[in-house]
């Protein structure tokens, strides 16, 4: 293979025509829903040094779509490998055939993704993209690691490399830096004991473009949400177990610190009333795009407009501030060490714009959606059984732990947030309309937990 053969294959009739079918059933691809008329290819990055018969061939592919209504997706990141075989990969992973070659995706073959850590740990250009070495003494791994991918993620996708390195590709493509890469070096630079160690990066040498970031690996750290969830299952089997109170004030503090180092990195301002206003109407054109989609939320229409409305009636406060934030926090967004807690993937919301997610926003936003995972995790083990309407213990321990969650971020110097319940609670709100309407297009059995949330906390007396 040389690398026009290669670079032609991957751009080919044959090639487009798979992956419009190939994309929308990626969990990533932001399509529409409807089927995809048309994709084309915007650029051809190789990431193999060596055209010259080596198999096999890797390159990072950026592709535009259009469905069947003639409206455009966002631009994606595909990096395709290129072989006589797919070696390691399902079925799912194999977009296309060409001749006597397999076009599939590359984070399913060791090999490429060997060739992506080794290029980031080297620190190299190579064909219109930028490798990045962000830790200085890093050293390159002695030979190929074994791989595994890390999960179904909404809009990158990732993989464990030896149990010491992950890389991150980021599928959706924004403009310059993303916010991700952008706040753990902001983070880093400041000294914060809470993200991940970052390795490096891959980006577009001319616009800056992240493609892919490396971090390291922390195989003895326990996800957040798992972490949680322990804890709900031990109390069902025992009232007297399942604590997690310390957990959840501990990640409090954690919170605010990352909080606290953003603010300081990048400033914070004050909020204003034309900040309300305009938050105020954010929260209601999303409940009526919302309402269009899901019309189990109809019967709390009227008292959601309510909460939004009353928002864009605040005065700015001591505490009413804003600055850079994690944007999409939750916890499964978090790990557990022995050392304390970690913040993950600070891109914001999977579809937000990247005006959205580079402006500053309160800090309530990050707590709120703490506040609402913590109710999650502990109806999630009621999901689809008769118990659904006998939840006093989930419900008690929610409320224990969000407590201790807000303890812990005004303990941790975080904002004291009763200075700010109106709009800590329509954030909360909010989050919960954004929930129904994923859980019913995505786990319909779901919709009831953030349904649940809502005919409680929109109860006569407290609108």
């Amino acid at each position: 293979m040389t690398a026009v053969t290669t670079a032609a294959a991957l751009t080919s009739t044959e090639v487009r025509r798979a992956l419009a079918v190939w994309l929308p059933r990626q969990r990533w691809f932001a399509g529409t829903g409807r089927p995809l008329a048309d994709v084309s290819v915007t650029a051809v990055h190789r990431f193999t040094t060596d055209t010259q018969g080596a198999a096999p061939f890797g390159a990072f592919v950026l592709v535009r779509a259009r469905d069947s209504a003639g409206t455009d997706a966002a631009s994606h990141l595909v990096p395709l490998g290129l072989d006589g075989t797919a070696p390691g990969c399902d079925d799912a992973a194999v977009v296309a055939t060409v001749g006597n070659l397999t076009v599939y995706d590359a984070l399913q073959d060791p090999r490429l993704v060997n060739a992506l850590i080794r290029h980031t740990t080297h620190g190299l250009d190579l064909d219109g993209v930028r490798y990045r070495t962000e830790a200085p003494g890093c050293t390159p791994p002695a030979g190929d690691l074994p791989v595994r991918p890390l999960g179904a993620e909404q809009s990158n996708s990732s993989v464990v490399a030896g149990e010491q390195y992950i890389l991150k590709v980021f599928r959706r493509l924004g403009t310059g830096p993303s916010p991700d890469l952008m706040l753990h070096r902001m983070l880093r630079d400041a000294g914060s004991a809470h993200v991940t160690p970052l390795i490096g990066a891959v980006e577009d040498s001319g616009t800056g473009t992240t493609y892919a970031t490396l971090q390291r690996f922390l195989p003895q750290a326990t996800d957040g949400w798992a972490a949680a969830l322990t804890a709900v299952s031990a109390l069902r089997e025992d009232p007297a177990g399942g604590d997690f109170t310390a957990q959840a004030q501990s990640l409090g503090r954690a919170v605010a610190a990352v909080h606290r180092d953003l603010a300081r990195a990048a400033g914070e301002t004050m909020l204003r009333p034309e900040d309300y206003r305009r938050l105020s109407r954010t929260f209601l054109q999303r409940l009526e795009r919302s309402l269009a989609l899901a019309e189990r939320l109809a019967p709390y229409r009227s008292r959601l407009r309510a909460v939004f409305t009353a928002v864009a009636a605040l005065e700015p406060a001591p505490h009413s501030v804003a600055h850079l934030t994690h944007g999409d926090l939750h916890l499964g967004q978090t790990l557990r060490t022995a050392e304390g807690w970690l913040l993950l993937d600070f891109e914001g919301e999977p579809l937000a714009s990247d005006a959205e997610r580079a402006r500053r926003h309160s800090p309530l936003r990050d707590v709120a959606g703490m506040l609402r995972s913590f109710d999650y995790v502990a109806h999630h083990g009621l999901v689809g059984t008769a118990a659904q309407g006998e939840a006093e213990g989930a419900r008690s321990w929610a409320a224990g732990n969000r407590q201790a969650f807000l303890e812990g971020y005004v303990v941790g110097g975080g904002r004291a947030v009763t200075d700010c319940l109106t709009l800590l609670r329509a954030y909360e709100l909010d989050k919960a309309v954004y929930e129904v309407l994923y859980e019913t297009q995505h786990r319909p059995s779901w919709a009831w937990i953030p349904l649940r949330a809502l005919e409680r906390d929109l109860s006569p007396g407290l609108v």
